[in-house]
């Protein structure tokens, strides 16, 4: 990181290196890189006060330029392929303002949205969950005026905010250029500061809420995000290029736990589920899947023992009933540090009347970059391997199209490692123990059928696995695995 950059990042209070730093992937010439960029998945549209021009995204050379009038065009934004540019008469009293829409095969740019004069001038416009949300900047003394606005899909005005005093002070005279959504977070820029602002929607009241900032590799203006990389696209100024930012912080390692907790009935014959939570919380884990889990059912007294183990390890948690016993439920569980988001319970198939099984999913969002997939299950005991052949096949039909999602899978197999069971599980997933490490029985194991599992093999390290030496809580071994997630 350049020094003096570091130097001011310091003085406004950011902590610098204690996240992943945004750096340059690739820098492309654009002599109309003045304003702003964006891009598509074959194009690169470098974004001027009176047009756009589009760039071969590969070979870099120029393709062609937009036609129809414009006076300062600003960010632009991809919405049903078309570029959405913010477009004002800045700096012009009164203020008029536009969104301007181009037809990237024709190159045609005209008026999508006359908003007359609002007040300030348009410098981005996005569309997220079924809003429109424009930035409509305020220049110099007046700078802290500037105002975010949502509306419905009739342009009606839903509501609108300020900016955050510590945005504000950062900007000098000028105002905020670029904005984009990444997540729930909403990243702008200001003209000359190689920053981005990370500001969340309040609870309650009419100010922005500052959560941060990150350096970026290149000056203010308009930003976007990359549908190719996930990265970000912007420009430097002054020497005309569009600037494609990534990554390349420290890997994000994961402690994973998988625990067949036998409904909290040790080998002692005492229900305990404060013990269960002691041997999860010995490895201070990020994510568990638990297996063989009661929930209100009257042989474990109708305790709720999902609720029961995420308030002691003080964890999220989400829960897959497969069977309705005795009043309550049985089924699988996953504990998180993370939010857990859409969890989801598939029931597996069912070969002769079995217990049903199932998988629960989940998205864990482990970072403000990363989102990963979280599979728990428990497949069927009997000695015919049908029923679980069919499951294996069924999760790896589950991922579908989900190839390059980091995915993690953790359960009892009931199968032991050279098995058709886990020769079918290995054509999508890697065991992070390529050697056995047995988990039952209890006493003195010497099987394995507890695993974790990941996928994609190159987005995954494995730094650790073992099995937790206890051998009383349940009538298995826990399985642990340390693994970092890498680009």
């Amino acid at each position: 990181m350049n020094p003096w950059l570091a130097l001011f990042l310091f003085s406004q209070g950011m902590p610098v290196g204690a996240e992943a730093q945004w750096q340059v992937e690739r820098k492309l010439s654009a002599p109309e890189a003045h304003q702003a960029a964006s891009a598509d998945q074959h194009f690169v549209y470098a974004i001027t006060s009176g047009g756009v021009t589009k760039y071969d995204r590969k070979s870099g050379k120029r393709v062609a330029t937009s036609e129809g009038a414009a006076k300062h065009l600003n960010s632009g934004f991809f919405w049903k392929g078309k570029l959405l540019c913010a477009h004002s008469n800045y700096p012009l009293k009164p203020e008029r303002n536009e969104i301007k829409i181009l037809d990237i095969d024709s190159m045609k740019l005209t008026t999508f949205k006359d908003f007359g004069n609002t007040g300030g001038s348009l410098t981005w416009v996005l569309h997220k969950d079924g809003f429109w949300w424009c930035n409509f900047a305020r220049y110099g003394a007046d700078n802290h005026k500037t105002f975010l606005v949502k509306y419905d899909e009739q342009w009606r005005e839903v509501a609108r905010w300020t900016y955050p005093a510590k945005v504000i002070s950062q900007l000098g005279r000028h105002s905020l250029s670029g904005g984009i959504w990444r997540g729930d977070q909403l990243w702008t820029t200001g003209h000359d500061d190689p920053i981005a602002f990370r500001l969340g929607l309040p609870k309650e009241g009419s100010e922005l809420e500052y959560l941060g900032q990150h350096a970026i590799p290149f000056t203010g203006q308009g930003l976007a995000n990359d549908p190719v990389s996930g990265g970000l696209v912007g420009i430097n100024r002054a020497k005309r290029q569009v600037i494609f930012a990534g990554t390349r912080g420290k890997p994000v390692r994961l402690r994973i736990l998988c625990y067949n907790i036998h409904h909290a009935e040790g080998v002692d014959g005492k229900l305990d589920v404060p013990r269960i939570a002691r041997v999860i919380l010995s490895v201070k884990p990020d994510l568990v899947a638990l297996q063989e889990v009661d929930q209100k059912t009257k042989r474990t007294r109708k305790v709720d023992q999902v609720a029961e183990l995420a308030s002691l390890t003080k964890m999220n948690s989400a829960f897959g009933a497969n069977i309705d016993l005795q009043g309550g439920h049985y089924g699988n569980a996953i504990l998180s540090r993370f939010p857990i988001t859409r969890p989801k319970n598939h029931h597996l198939p069912n070969v002769d009347s079995g217990e049903q099984r199932g998988v629960i999913e989940s998205a864990i969002r482990i970072s403000e970059e990363d989102t990963i997939l979280f599979l728990a299950t428990h497949l069927d005991h009997r000695r015919s391997n049908q029923e679980r052949l069919a499951s294996a096949k069924f999760i790896n039909r589950m991922m579908g199209d989900r190839d390059k999602v980091p995915a993690i899978l953790a359960g009892d197999f009931n199968d032991v490692p050279d098995s058709p069971t886990l020769k079918e599980v290995g054509k999508l997933w890697v065991r992070t123990n390529p050697e056995m490490n047995p988990t039952v029985p209890v006493a003195k194991p010497v099987r394995q059928i507890d695993y974790i599992l990941v996928r994609p093999k190159n987005r995954w390290k494995v730094v650790e696995t073992r099995v937790l030496d206890e051998a009383v809580a349940s009538d298995h071994r826990a399985i642990f695995a340390v693994i970092e997630l890498v680009d």
